[in-house]
């Protein structure tokens, strides 16, 4: 039987489905569970890690639930890596040089139980490993210098788009090359129904239904019927004027009037706006960012990145393209510069302060954000906040603390009872306070952004 590999940090809310006959070892999976484990997480000091170990034992599988995965994966050391909900950067150099991506992979002890996981149930196999993603690289690089090259064959998607330079890299020679990326689909409990998950230059499948993240030049063009099967769709743009007007991340503008009138009314659809585009002066991007919070047509604002072109993209408009750094052997993006493009400081604060502004963002580019109905408001107190008692510097703290806004508020003693009643949906919670406590009170817990809409 062969040994499928699915090595971390790619998108913990899908999975692959291997082919018949295979083996499936989903070690991305594996060590979300192992670094979100409510009595790991419980037992830490971090104030954070306990309200996130409170929330995941909820088990409610929602907005609150991925926070709380994102906030284990922050808190989780390591001298190699640093971790997000949905990225992953190294503690020295990028993902784009081989030297770098091999440097982590023989420090980081993070994943380390993982490695040994797949030395093991190996014996002796052959095993496939695949790498869809380029969070996926320190892992995979690791997983060869375990294994042996001789006894790994590497596919995936990344690998389909890399193969010539990944085989310039030293470290991997030996290793056996295959052109085939597994379909993903949306794990359970994020979705009832299996759904096939596309990103990047995927298609819709030939039938079933489908959920996406995908360019709004991509998408605008997929066929009525294969609309009518969606069931979820994030849209990147670059901007938007109208809908009938949507620029995609190639500079081509098109019209989601027709996708958005035949996608199924009960399916959500969101757009991210990528900023900093050739030629996107920080006025457009920000009127777009405007339009997108109004929710145009039912269209929700999915968030807000940084552009990033890729290296074999080709740009509608007028842009100055500059070749990969030295050293970055394995480069998926590049620098640029046209007339009117906004600066990277200006890209970072345009993000920075929109997030603090909308806190209703989802988490992360994940799956399970594609697909989630929008939250139900009718209570005052976050479900992405939680009450935490015996914390702080004296251990004799209670504290009111916010993962969605990374906030929180040590509560006076006579406030702890009636805030635990609002954790607790009490719509009389804070009835016995007098005007000014409540006044105080409440204006502390909105800094904090444990109240809903206040972040």
């Amino acid at each position: 039987m062969d040994l499928l590999v699915v090595p971390p940090f790619t998108d913990f809310t899908t999975e692959v489905v291997a082919p018949p006959g295979a083996e499936l070892l989903d070690l991305g999976a594996r060590i979300v569970r192992r670094l979100s484990d409510p009595s790991r997480l419980r037992d830490a000091p971090a104030l954070f890690g306990r309200a996130a170990a409170a929330i995941l034992e909820r088990q409610a599988y929602d907005d609150a639930h991925l926070r709380a995965i994102g906030t284990a994966l922050r808190l989780a050391g390591d001298p190699a890596l640093r971790l997000s909900i949905d990225d992953l950067e190294l503690a020295e150099g990028s993902t784009q040089s081989s030297q770098d991506v091999l440097g982590a992979a023989a420090r980081c002890e993070l994943f380390q139980p993982e490695i040994e996981l797949a030395l093991e149930a190996a014996e002796g196999r052959r095993a496939r490993v695949v790498v869809d993603a380029e969070q996926q690289l320190p892992a995979a690089f690791a997983l060869v210098r375990a294994l042996g090259a001789e006894r790994v064959t590497l596919c995936g998607r990344l690998v389909a788009e890399q193969v010539t330079a990944l085989r310039r890299v030293p470290k991997l020679a030996g290793v056996e090359w295959l052109d085939w990326s597994p379909e993903r689909v949306i794990r359970s409990p994020w979705h009832a129904e299996p759904v096939r998950w596309l990103t990047g230059t995927d298609l819709p499948p030939a039938d079933g239904p489908w959920a996406g993240w995908l360019d709004a030049v991509r998408v605008a063009a997929f066929s009525r019927e294969a609309l009518a099967r969606c069931r979820g769709l994030t849209i990147t743009v670059t901007r938007i004027d109208f809908l009938a007007a949507v620029t995609g991340l190639n500079g081509v503008t098109v019209n989601l009037r027709r996708l958005l009138a035949e996608i199924p009314a009960g399916a959500p659809v969101a757009c991210e706006l990528a900023v900093g585009a050739p030629g996107v002066a920080a006025g457009v991007a920000g009127e777009s960012l405007e339009l997108l919070a109004d929710g145009p047509g039912g269209v929700r604002l999915a968030g807000l990145r940084a552009y990033r072109m890729g290296i074999h993209t080709v740009w509608a408009g007028h842009n100055v393209r500059f070749p990969p750094r030295a050293g970055d052997d394995l480069a998926r993006w590049i620098d640029f510069d046209a007339p009117e493009t906004m600066r990277g400081y200006e890209v970072s604060a345009m993000i920075r302060n929109s997030l603090d502004r909308l806190p209703g963002l989802p988490p992360g580019r994940l799956a399970a954000c594609s697909v989630a109905a929008p939250a139900a408001s009718g209570c005052a107190w976050d479900p992405c906040a939680q009450v935490v008692a015996g914390a702080g510097p004296d251990g004799r703290g209670t504290f009111a603390v916010s993962l969605r806004s990374g906030r929180s508020f040590r509560l006076q003693q006579g406030f702890v009872a009636p805030v635990a009643r609002l954790a607790a949906d009490d719509p009389h919670a804070l009835d016995g306070l007098t005007d000014g406590a409540r006044e105080l009170l409440t204006a502390g817990l909105a800094r904090a952004g444990v109240l809903r809409g206040r972040g």
